[in-house]
């Protein structure tokens, strides 16, 4: 048999290639996506500066300044507004009414007086997320920061004494007494261990945010007098032992805009003046623009009355 009658076999040939420059790799990928997004950031920067107003730029700064803040958890539905009450085994919780909690309710009637610029028909909490919507984003987490502390296992036994509501003020909280637990001793001003661990809890959390706070006592309906000594100076001195007790975990007294004392004029339950949830002391986290208003308004007036 010949050579050429042996099948032929196929001859594979194997070429082998120089690696791939730098260049024709996939790096050019990341640094285009890192210079886009980097673009993209810098025109929402442009967009916000050229559509927000000053005092929504300068909510804008504090939000990124409380960086502290972003780390809390975010909300659901419950925050979208309204109240939130932390009352457990109460059948009747929809009926309380809170009203204002030292002044507040004033000072919003007067803006929507003057009408400068806000819709007559909008809703008071619809304004104010409209004029920051950031900084309504920080109350949200704020909120549902705080109540996840008071339902957790180590402080769930004192939700029932505290009411979170949404204001267009800002965050109202309220730590009142009820049957059995009480937050002062029977006509004194120091806390008890129970009010004091609340504004503990209360204070650590209120540290993460700059907004200035007020701090409102209330007493019940019941009389109440020690020579001079009465409901107006008792709900005062319960105002003031609240706010040096937020100031010792770590609020700055700066914070403080206004420390009130309200004796009973303004009851959680004006049904039930002598209801003991009427006794309270109200903590108000306010917007800056809220606070800003009110400055104004009162260089207004010193401006009014030195002429």
């Amino acid at each position: 048999m010949s050579a050429d009658d042996h099948p032929k076999r196929p001859i594979i040939v194997k070429r082998h290639h120089g690696d791939h420059d730098d260049e024709h790799g996939g790096q050019w990928k990341i640094a285009y996506a890192d210079f886009v997004t980097a673009m993209m950031a810098f025109f929402l920067v442009m967009w916000l500066l050229s559509s927000t107003t000053e005092s929504q730029r300068e909510g804008i700064a504090q939000f990124f300044t409380a960086s502290s803040i972003l780390d809390l958890p975010a909300g659901n539905g419950v925050l979208e507004g309204g109240r939130s009450v932390l009352v457990a085994g109460e059948s009747h919780q929809d009926s309380l009414t809170p009203v204002s909690d030292g002044g507040l309710r004033q000072d919003r009637e007067g803006g929507e007086a003057a009408g400068e610029g806000e819709a007559p028909q909008a809703a008071p909490s619809q304004a104010a997320a409209q004029r920051d919507p950031i900084e309504r984003q920080r109350f949200d987490a704020l909120k549902a920061e705080l109540e996840r502390q008071m339902q957790s296992e180590s402080l769930h036994e004192f939700a029932q004494n505290i009411q979170l509501e949404m204001t267009p003020e800002g965050l109202r909280l309220q730590i009142f007494d009820r049957d059995g637990a009480a937050m002062f001793q029977p006509g004194g001003a120091e806390p008890t261990p129970r009010l004091s661990r609340i504004l503990e809890v209360v204070g650590s959390v209120l540290v993460s945010v700059p907004n200035e706070v007020v701090v409102a006592g209330h007493t019940d309906g019941q009389s109440f007098s020690r020579g001079s000594y009465g409901n107006w100076e008792l709900s005062a001195d319960r105002a003031n032992s609240a706010r040096r007790s937020l100031e010792r975990v770590g609020v700055p007294a700066r914070r403080m805009f206004r420390v009130e004392g309200k004796a009973a004029v303004e009851p959680l339950l004006p049904e039930a003046p002598e209801d003991p949830r009427n006794r309270r002391i109200a903590i108000t986290v306010l917007r800056s623009d809220v606070v800003a208003e009110a400055r104004a308004a009162a260089r207004r007036n010193s401006g009014e009355a030195r002429r």
